[in-house]
This record gives structure tokens, C-alpha cells and sequence, in this order.
């Protein structure tokens, strides 16, 4: 072959593939697209789109390829979705293959992370045909306009992990005696009046706190009639109510007198307290014991039965029978407690006359920050406690100073080890940071609050979950959580700014215009920052024709 021939099949291939690729160009408006949502939206943090794109008859070059890739414009820049190639019949490398005869259709997934500038933006589809070595970049094509936002409105009101310092405005002590009595008997033997219990029973008596209450419960061993142990439970509770009495007036206790302090019980047969006792001891045939406690119902058949097992009954008689022949003494005093204003007075001039629980309640009773401050600080020197750390991260935390919050954060861990509450204060500063995954991990591990995995749900998209838990409430969030759950009927109840436009949003969704415009004037007449909002909006996008709409957002 001449080598002018050569030269010109070469160029005849040139021109081939030249004019493959500007045909592909010129026939590149018989492409059609659909982009779902037809308005983009954020979700978790993320804009999603999926691109059902249809190629005409003869349209695709056999051995091209096309490279789409997805470009979000907004004002000061643009983030692209990832790229995808599709190729015609003869070529390869590509994610989906197009007939030139027939033509065909390819489908695209892909999300990028949503950042605020992405509201008002427009979509376009770039495309680069290649066949070879050639290419040739075809017209861009707009395919959507803007990004809804709505679900990234979700406001910050997670639990912060800081009221621990687990302090009682009232608290209950209590002290037990116990008196045993022989069988079949309710008097009080002399034995028993000083035995080790009712000795700490009288010492916790001399303390003279004002009393709560003072119970007495009786009870009989199941050996017998039902009704005799009845009748020996009843007066062992007589017999048991009288001393105490007695008792209590001669150590001159607060209420000792006074019969509406009195609880009386008597329970007769303890079968609880056998079942109890049977398990704890080295008895045999537990298990069989246990089958006829659970499984005869009437006690006196149910008591034959187990006195028929010979070969263990005389076991159960010697060390379990006699500890159900009893009565128990509870009484339950008042703790004597300090004054908030003692408690709030004694935290800023001596703090080191309260003990911990009362200085990190302290900090709940002033609002000065370098008050508090200070008191967290003195629970850590003088308790050398990680919550005056932890507290500490959440008045930053409060504030948006994050890096200042995980600082103390971390002092707090490495002085108390990992807790709930460090745990919790992490996620919530993940999740604020969208670091999500990271945030759901965190709250996993502290088991943190329904309330904390709610706001995370809607962070996360998961709207189903998140309206759930707030089921019918009217904040901001529950609204919010339904709204994107799907449920337009939503309201916010909260008399502010943020509750109006989001009722609003709710309004124009349910194409109720004139509730929506009310609702959207009341949030622009209390916070004038909804006005430029509400023009980028594109949940307004039907109302940006009307005339008030208009006048409203001027």
C-alpha cells in the first residue's frame, strides 16, 4: 500500500471520529433527563439525586463514551457528584452500555454533603464525548434549580449531660430490725430485745430526726392451718407494735405518739420468704420444692406435699422454717438538709464545708457564669471529682465553644474514666459538628436520653424514628420531625420567630397560602432575617408570583 494511501485512511478515520463525536454534540439536545426530586433536598447532611437519563435511535457512536458528571452551582463555587461513563456497543470502561440502533437509558445515583450556600443554586449536567483519542465537551444542561433545607432547621436542644451532682432536697433514711419468734409464739423474748439490730435500731432512734414513717410487717412460717398462721401473724404484729411503741417514746423519737406515722402489715404464711430462703440454701431437690410451691395453689395441700419429701423436710424445718417466724421494725427518718440560700451562700465563702453533692448543686442555684465557673473548679480541688470538668465543658458547650468544651472533656475522663455523661457531651458536640456517625456511636455507648436520639434522628434523616418519639407534641422539633415524616398538618405551638416560618413551610406544603403568608409574616414582623430566607426559600416557590408574597420579602 502507497503511503499517500495510508495517509488518507488515517485521515478518513480522523474525519470519521471527528464527525461521530460533533454529530453526538449537535444531536446532544435529543438527550432527555429526569432528575428525582424534581427540587433537590437535604437529608442527613447530605443533597441526593437520582438522574434517569433516555438516548434517542442512532444517536450513540458505537465506540464513543460519554462522561456525565452532576455539578452543583452556587454563588462562590461548586461541588461536583461523582462522574459516571456510559459507552456505546463497541467501547468499553463504561457503567452502562447504549445501542446506536435502539438507543437506551442509564440510571444515577450519587449524594454530596449540603452546605448552606447550596440553597440557591442550579444543577447542571456535564458531559465530555470520547471516541479514541478524541473528545469533545458538549453544552452543559440545567436540570434542577435550588435545594430544600428545611430538614437542616432541626434546633439544638439536646440534653446536655451536666445535672449530676445527684443532691436531695429530701432524703429518706431508714433502719431494720428483725425479731424472731419460737413456733407457734408472738411474745417477744428478752433475747431478742437485745439483739445486734435492735441495738442499731436504738442508735439510729437517738439521732432525733423527724420521722417519716414506721412500719411493722409479721409474718408465720407455712407449717399449720392457714388460719392458725393468720391468727400468729396477727398477733405477732400486736405484740411487735406495742414494743415498738414503747421503745420509740422511752428514746423520746420524733412522732413516736403519733398513730398516722404507723403502718401495720401482717402477711401471715411467708411463701415469698421460703421460695426465697429454699433457693439461697444448700437444700436438695430445689428444683422439686419449687414445682410444688409454684404449681399447687392451695397452701395446705401445697405444705403436705413438701412435708412428705422426708428425706429434705427435716432441713427445711431446722434452716429455713425458723427465719419466716418474724416481725420487722422499718424506721424512716428525714436527713436533716441545709437551706438553698445556706447551701448557695456557704459554696462562694467557705465551700469547703459542703460536701460534694452540695457543691455541684450549688452551681444550679446562681446564673453567673464565673460563679459557676468557680464552684465546678472547687469541686475538682477539693473532691477531686471529674463532674466539676465535665460541668465546666457543658457551659462552653452551651455557648458553640466546642474545642474549649472537648478540652475539658477530656480532663474530665482522664481524672474519672469514661462516663455516660463525658460520653453524651461528646456525641452532642459530634453531632452539632456533623460528624454524625460519630455522634450515634457516642450516644450508643452512654445509652444517652430519648430525647438526645431524637434530635440525632432528624439529623440523620431518620424522620420515621424521630417522630415517633415526639409523637403529638408541638415544639419546634416535634413539628419539624413530623413535617419531614410527612405529615403537613403539623403546628408548632412556640411563640417564636423560628416556629412561625416553620408553620409556614407546613402551610405551603398543604397549599393553604393564606395560612402560609400569616404564619410567614408573623415570623418576618418577630425576626426580619426570615425575609431574605424566605425569598431562597423553594418552599415558597408557589407563592413567589403572589402579589403579598411580593410586598412581604421586598
Amino acid at each position: 500500500m502507497g503511503i499517500s494511501k495510508i495517509f488518507y485512511i488515517l485521515a478518513l478515520v480522523s474525519t470519521i471520529s471527528s464527525c461521530g463525536l460533533s454529530n453526538m454534540a449537535n444531536k446532544y439536545k435529543t438527550v432527555s433527563y429526569t432528575v428525582t426530586p424534581t427540587i433537590l433536598e437535604a437529608h442527613g447532611g447530605n443533597v441526593g439525586l437520582t438522574i434517569n437519563g433516555v438516548f434517542p435511535e442512532n444517536y450513540f457512536v458505537k465506540n464513543a463514551t460519554l462522561d456525565f458528571t452532576p455539578v452543583l452551582v452556587y454563588n462562590g463555587g461548586e461541588t461536583a457528584f461523582k462522574t459516571i461513563t456510559i459507552q456505546g456497543e463497541e467501547a468499553t470502561g463504561g457503567e452502562a452500555t447504549i445501542f446506536n440502533a435502539t438507543g437506551g437509558s442509564f440510571k444515577y445515583n450519587d449524594a454530596i454533603s449540603y452546605s448552606n450556600e447550596m440553597m440557591s443554586s442550579t444543577l447542571e449536567l456535564r458531559a465530555v464525548a470520547k471516541q479514541k483519542d478524541k473528545e469533545k465537551i458538549l453544552e452543559s444542561v440545567n436540570i434542577a434549580n435550588g435545594v430544600i433545607a428545611t430538614s437542616t432547621r432541626v434546633q439544638d436542644t439536646e440534653d446536655l449531660a451536666n445535672n449530676n451532682h445527684d443532691y436531695e432536697h429530701e432524703t429518706i433514711l431508714e433502719e431494720t430490725a428483725t425479731i424472731y419468734f419460737l413456733v407457734n409464739q408472738s411474745n417477744i423474748r428478752t433475747t431478742e430485745k437485745s439483739d445486734d439490730d435492735i441495738k442499731a435500731l436504738k442508735t439510729f432512734a437517738k439521732n432525733r430526726y423527724k420521722t417519716h414513717s414506721i412500719e411493722i410487717i409479721s409474718y408465720a412460717s407455712p407449717e399449720g392451718s392457714v388460719n392458725m398462721n393468720d391468727n400468729v401473724s396477727d398477733n405477732r404484729m400486736k405484740s411487735t407494735l406495742n414494743y415498738t411503741k414503747r421503745l420509740l417514746r422511752s428514746l423520746k423519737v420524733d412522732g413516736a405518739k403519733n398513730s398516722d406515722l404507723y403502718t401495720e402489715t401482717s402477711i401471715g404464711e411467708d411463701w415469698e420468704g421460703f421460695e426465697s430462703l429454699v433457693q439461697e440454701s444448700n437444700i436438695k431437690d430445689k428444683r422439686r420444692i419449687n414445682k410444688i410451691v409454684n404449681s399447687i395453689a392451695d397452701v395446705e395441700v401445697r405444705e403436705q406435699q413438701i412435708r412428705d419429701l422426708a428425706e429434705i423436710y427435716s432441713a427445711i424445718e431446722d434452716n429455713v422454717l425458723p427465719q419466716l417466724r418474724k416481725a420487722t421494725i422499718i424506721i424512716r427518718s428525714y436527713q436533716p438538709k441545709r437551706t438553698d440560700e445556706e447551701i448557695a451562700t456557704l459554696s462562694t465563702t467557705t465551700p469547703e464545708e459542703l460536701d460534694v453533692k452540695e457543691l455541684l448543686f450549688s452551681a444550679t442555684l446562681t446564673s453567673d457564669e464565673i460563679t459557676r465557673n468557680a464552684i465546678y473548679n472547687k469541686v475538682v480541688e477539693l473532691h477531686n471529682d471529674w463532674r466539676g470538668y465535665n460541668n465546666i465543658a457543658c457551659m462552653y458547650l452551651a455557648k458553640g465553644s466546642f474545642s474549649e468544651a472537648m478540652t475539658y472533656l477530656e480532663k474530665a475522663e482522664e481524672l474519672g474514666g469514661v462516663t455516660s455523661d463525658v460520653l453524651t457531651n461528646k456525641g452532642i458536640i459530634a453531632a452539632r459538628k456533623e460528624q454524625l456517625s460519630k455522634a450515634q456511636k457516642l450516644f450508643n455507648d452512654a445509652n444517652t436520653t430519648e430525647n438526645n436520639q431524637a434530635v440525632l434522628d432528624i439529623r440523620q434523616g431518620e424522620y420515621t424514628k424521630a417522630a415517633r418519639f415526639y409523637k403529638n407534641g408541638k415544639s419546634f422539633n416535634a413539628t419539624l420531625a413530623q413535617l419531614l415524616n410527612g405529615k403537613n398538618s403539623a403546628n408548632c405551638n412556640e411563640n417564636t420567630a423560628a416556629c412561625n416560618y416553620l408553620n409556614a413551610i407546613a402551610n405551603a406544603r398543604s397549599g393553604n397560602n393564606d395560612a402560609a403568608m400569616s404564619s410567614l409574616t408573623n415570623a418576618i414582623n418577630s425576626d426580619a432575617s426570615y425575609k431574605s430566607e424566605a425569598v431562597k426559600d423553594l418552599e415558597f416557590v408557589n407563592l413567589r408570583a403572589n402579589e403579598a408574597f411580593i410586598t412581604l420579602t421586598k
